[in-house]
């Protein structure tokens, strides 16, 4: 499984900047395969349900921009 993020244009903007500045200086591997929402704080909410995560990111970070991203596995390969 491949494991992409996706960036639309609503994203483009500084909150969103910072949460990509959070997502690659935090250490993911204590969450591999699962779901992880990340905000400017760092990572928010986790889980295997990628809505369920989103809504409860949303829930603790109000109006702030949220990124969510899947952990790949240790075996997944990118290319």
């Amino acid at each position: 499984m491949l494991t992409f993020i996706k960036f639309t244009s609503r994203m483009v903007g500084i909150n969103m900047v910072s949460n990509y500045e959070v997502f690659l200086k935090t250490d993911l591997k204590q969450f591999v395969g699962k779901w992880v929402a990340i905000a400017k704080t760092g990572v928010v909410a986790v889980g295997e349900n990628a809505k369920k995560v989103y809504e409860e990111a949303q829930m603790k970070m109000p109006g702030e921009k949220i990124m969510l991203y899947k952990v790949p596995e240790e075996e997944t390969m990118i290319f």
